[in-house]
Protein backbone atom coordinates (compact mmCIF):
# COMPACT_ATOMS: atom_id res chain seq x y z
CA UNK A 1 0.00 0.00 0.00
CA UNK A 2 1.68 3.33 -0.93
CA UNK A 3 1.97 5.93 1.79
CA UNK A 4 2.19 9.48 1.12
CA UNK A 5 3.74 10.45 4.44
CA UNK A 6 7.24 9.68 3.20
CA UNK A 7 9.11 13.81 3.05
CA UNK A 8 10.87 12.49 -0.14
CA UNK A 9 7.77 11.09 -2.19
CA UNK A 10 5.80 14.05 -1.32
CA UNK A 11 8.48 16.34 -2.77
CA UNK A 12 9.13 14.26 -6.05
CA UNK A 13 5.24 13.92 -6.63
CA UNK A 14 4.94 17.85 -6.08
CA UNK A 15 8.02 18.45 -8.62
CA UNK A 16 6.30 15.93 -11.00
CA UNK A 17 2.63 17.52 -10.84
CA UNK A 18 4.16 21.16 -11.20
CA UNK A 19 6.49 20.00 -14.55
CA UNK A 20 3.31 18.35 -16.23
CA UNK A 21 5.26 14.97 -15.75
CA UNK A 22 2.27 13.75 -13.94
CA UNK A 23 -1.10 13.07 -16.60
CA UNK A 24 -4.04 11.42 -16.25
CA UNK A 25 -5.41 9.57 -13.61
CA UNK A 26 -2.50 9.39 -11.46
CA UNK A 27 -2.84 13.94 -11.64
CA UNK A 28 -6.68 13.52 -10.76
CA UNK A 29 -5.74 11.31 -7.77
CA UNK A 30 -3.01 14.06 -6.51
CA UNK A 31 -5.25 16.64 -7.02
CA UNK A 32 -7.44 14.88 -4.91
CA UNK A 33 -5.26 14.25 -1.97
CA UNK A 34 -3.89 18.41 -2.35
CA UNK A 35 -7.65 19.29 -1.56
CA UNK A 36 -7.32 17.49 1.72
CA UNK A 37 -3.71 18.52 2.44
CA UNK A 38 -3.19 21.90 3.17
CA UNK A 39 0.90 20.90 3.75
CA UNK A 40 1.17 19.14 -0.18
CA UNK A 41 -0.57 22.46 -1.23
CA UNK A 42 2.42 25.01 -0.07
CA UNK A 43 4.77 22.44 -1.36
CA UNK A 44 3.36 22.30 -5.18
CA UNK A 45 3.23 26.42 -4.60
CA UNK A 46 6.84 26.19 -3.82
CA UNK A 47 7.92 24.23 -6.98
CA UNK A 48 5.96 26.41 -8.78
CA UNK A 49 7.77 29.12 -7.44
CA UNK A 50 10.92 27.82 -7.85
CA UNK A 51 10.42 26.28 -11.44
CA UNK A 52 8.73 29.01 -12.89
CA UNK A 53 11.57 31.69 -12.21
CA UNK A 54 14.01 29.07 -14.57
CA UNK A 55 11.52 29.19 -17.11
CA UNK A 56 11.58 33.76 -17.32
CA UNK A 57 15.30 33.54 -17.08
CA UNK A 58 15.23 31.37 -20.14
CA UNK A 59 15.45 33.48 -23.58
CA UNK A 60 13.28 33.91 -25.48
CA UNK A 61 13.06 32.09 -29.09
CA UNK A 62 10.65 32.64 -31.93
CA UNK A 63 9.86 29.33 -33.45
CA UNK A 64 9.82 28.82 -37.67
CA UNK A 65 7.03 29.07 -39.74
CA UNK A 66 7.24 25.33 -39.79
CA UNK A 67 6.88 24.59 -35.87
CA UNK A 68 3.80 26.57 -36.47
CA UNK A 69 2.67 24.59 -39.03
CA UNK A 70 3.29 21.40 -37.13
CA UNK A 71 1.45 23.02 -34.12
CA UNK A 72 -1.60 23.75 -35.73
CA UNK A 73 -1.88 20.66 -37.32
CA UNK A 74 -1.48 18.57 -33.72
CA UNK A 75 -4.21 20.57 -32.62
CA UNK A 76 -6.67 20.19 -35.81
CA UNK A 77 -5.94 16.31 -35.43
CA UNK A 78 -6.62 16.30 -31.68
CA UNK A 79 -9.43 18.69 -31.07
CA UNK A 80 -13.10 17.97 -31.30
CA UNK A 81 -15.27 18.87 -33.75
CA UNK A 82 -16.83 21.48 -32.05
CA UNK A 83 -13.04 23.50 -30.86
CA UNK A 84 -11.71 23.09 -33.78
CA UNK A 85 -12.61 26.73 -35.19
CA UNK A 86 -11.43 28.29 -32.61
CA UNK A 87 -8.08 29.32 -33.93
CA UNK A 88 -5.46 30.16 -31.98
CA UNK A 89 -7.42 31.73 -28.60
CA UNK A 90 -9.45 28.25 -27.57
CA UNK A 91 -8.76 25.92 -24.74
CA UNK A 92 -6.79 23.25 -26.43
CA UNK A 93 -4.32 25.89 -27.42
CA UNK A 94 -3.37 26.65 -23.93
CA UNK A 95 -3.83 22.81 -23.10
CA UNK A 96 -1.10 22.13 -25.69
CA UNK A 97 1.07 24.93 -24.94
CA UNK A 98 1.01 23.73 -21.20
CA UNK A 99 2.08 20.50 -22.01
CA UNK A 100 4.64 21.51 -24.15
CA UNK A 101 6.00 23.80 -21.48
CA UNK A 102 6.02 20.91 -19.31
CA UNK A 103 8.42 18.62 -21.40
CA UNK A 104 10.76 21.88 -21.72
CA UNK A 105 10.90 21.78 -17.99
CA UNK A 106 11.72 18.34 -18.07
CA UNK A 107 14.24 18.86 -20.89
CA UNK A 108 16.09 21.30 -18.50
CA UNK A 109 16.51 18.55 -15.78
CA UNK A 110 16.20 20.67 -13.04
CA UNK A 111 13.73 18.25 -10.98
CA UNK A 112 16.35 15.80 -9.96
CA UNK A 113 18.92 18.45 -7.87
CA UNK A 114 15.62 20.09 -6.36
CA UNK A 115 14.02 17.58 -4.65
CA UNK A 116 17.63 15.72 -3.73
CA UNK A 117 18.08 18.33 -1.24
CA UNK A 118 14.34 19.70 -0.67
CA UNK A 119 14.86 20.67 2.94
CA UNK A 120 16.94 23.05 2.16
CA UNK A 121 15.32 26.61 0.31
CA UNK A 122 16.26 27.39 -2.50
CA UNK A 123 18.06 30.38 -2.59
CA UNK A 124 19.64 31.47 -5.90
CA UNK A 125 19.18 30.31 -9.71
CA UNK A 126 21.51 31.42 -12.83
CA UNK A 127 20.92 29.58 -16.31
CA UNK A 128 24.22 30.29 -18.24
CA UNK A 129 24.11 30.86 -21.61
CA UNK A 130 26.70 31.24 -24.57
CA UNK A 131 27.13 34.83 -26.18
CA UNK A 132 24.73 33.08 -29.00
CA UNK A 133 21.65 32.92 -26.33
CA UNK A 134 22.36 29.30 -26.03
CA UNK A 135 21.26 27.59 -22.47
CA UNK A 136 24.13 25.31 -21.37
CA UNK A 137 23.54 25.26 -17.84
CA UNK A 138 21.62 25.30 -14.41
CA UNK A 139 22.86 26.33 -11.36
CA UNK A 140 20.82 26.20 -8.23
CA UNK A 141 22.20 27.43 -4.98
CA UNK A 142 20.44 26.59 -0.90
CA UNK A 143 20.74 28.33 2.13
CA UNK A 144 23.25 26.23 3.70
CA UNK A 145 25.78 26.63 1.28
CA UNK A 146 24.74 23.82 -0.87
CA UNK A 147 24.93 24.41 -5.00
CA UNK A 148 23.87 22.06 -8.02
CA UNK A 149 24.91 22.49 -11.19
CA UNK A 150 23.09 20.67 -14.01
CA UNK A 151 24.34 20.45 -17.66
CA UNK A 152 21.37 20.78 -20.77
CA UNK A 153 22.81 18.25 -22.82
CA UNK A 154 26.02 16.88 -23.02
CA UNK A 155 28.31 19.23 -22.92
CA UNK A 156 31.97 16.78 -23.61
CA UNK A 157 31.98 18.01 -27.14
CA UNK A 158 32.03 21.42 -26.01
CA UNK A 159 34.78 20.98 -23.20
CA UNK A 160 37.21 19.36 -25.91
CA UNK A 161 39.41 17.92 -23.37
CA UNK A 162 39.22 20.64 -21.12
CA UNK A 163 37.64 20.79 -17.71
CA UNK A 164 34.80 23.28 -17.13
CA UNK A 165 35.43 25.48 -14.26
CA UNK A 166 32.68 27.60 -12.80
CA UNK A 167 33.60 30.91 -11.55
CA UNK A 168 31.28 34.07 -9.69
CA UNK A 169 31.92 37.03 -11.99
CA UNK A 170 31.88 40.10 -9.38
CA UNK A 171 31.82 43.60 -11.57
CA UNK A 172 35.20 45.15 -11.60
CA UNK A 173 36.72 42.34 -9.48
CA UNK A 174 38.60 39.22 -10.23
CA UNK A 175 36.58 35.85 -10.76
CA UNK A 176 36.42 33.19 -7.57
CA UNK A 177 36.76 29.44 -8.46
CA UNK A 178 33.29 27.62 -7.45
CA UNK A 179 34.87 24.88 -8.66
CA UNK A 180 34.91 22.14 -11.56
CA UNK A 181 31.50 21.01 -12.97
CA UNK A 182 30.93 17.66 -15.08
CA UNK A 183 30.77 17.94 -18.37
CA UNK A 184 26.97 15.56 -18.51
CA UNK A 185 24.55 15.69 -15.47
CA UNK A 186 24.56 16.41 -12.00
CA UNK A 187 27.47 18.41 -9.73
CA UNK A 188 27.13 18.97 -6.28
CA UNK A 189 29.44 21.89 -5.13
CA UNK A 190 29.66 23.71 -1.92
CA UNK A 191 29.91 27.73 -1.95
CA UNK A 192 33.34 28.38 -0.51
CA UNK A 193 33.19 30.58 2.55
CA UNK A 194 34.22 34.29 1.77
CA UNK A 195 32.64 34.16 -1.59
CA UNK A 196 30.49 36.61 -1.07
CA UNK A 197 27.50 37.73 -2.60
CA UNK A 198 27.43 36.22 -6.34
CA UNK A 199 25.84 38.34 -9.04
CA UNK A 200 27.29 36.92 -12.08
CA UNK A 201 28.60 33.42 -13.26
CA UNK A 202 30.87 32.13 -15.85
CA UNK A 203 32.74 29.04 -17.02
CA UNK A 204 35.45 29.03 -18.55
CA UNK A 205 37.89 25.98 -20.63
CA UNK A 206 40.46 24.76 -18.44
CA UNK A 207 43.20 22.50 -17.92
CA UNK A 208 42.58 19.09 -16.10
CA UNK A 209 42.11 19.48 -12.75
CA UNK A 210 41.61 23.30 -13.19
CA UNK A 211 43.10 26.86 -13.55
CA UNK A 212 46.97 26.35 -12.25
CA UNK A 213 46.41 30.43 -11.48
CA UNK A 214 43.44 30.88 -9.28
CA UNK A 215 41.76 33.06 -12.35
CA UNK A 216 40.31 32.10 -15.85
CA UNK A 217 43.29 30.89 -18.20
CA UNK A 218 40.86 30.23 -21.23
CA UNK A 219 37.62 31.29 -23.17
CA UNK A 220 34.82 31.65 -20.85
CA UNK A 221 31.93 29.68 -22.89
CA UNK A 222 28.70 30.75 -21.20
CA UNK A 223 27.76 33.34 -18.57
CA UNK A 224 24.40 34.21 -16.72
CA UNK A 225 23.08 36.44 -14.07
CA UNK A 226 21.98 35.17 -10.68
CA UNK A 227 18.17 35.62 -9.49
CA UNK A 228 17.32 35.43 -5.98
CA UNK A 229 14.20 33.57 -5.35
Amino acid sequence: MKTYDDPQLRARLAADYVSGAMRGGARRRFEGLMAADASLRRQVRSWEDDLYALVWAMPAITPSDRVWRAIRGQIRQKAPDRMRNWGWHGAYLWRWCSATLAVALIAMAVIQPLWLNRTQPVQQVAVLQSEQGQAFLVIRADASGGMYATTLGNLTKMADGHALQLWSMPPGGKPVSLGLVAANGLTRLTLPRGAGSIRKLGISLEPEGGSPTGQPTGPVVMTGDVLLS
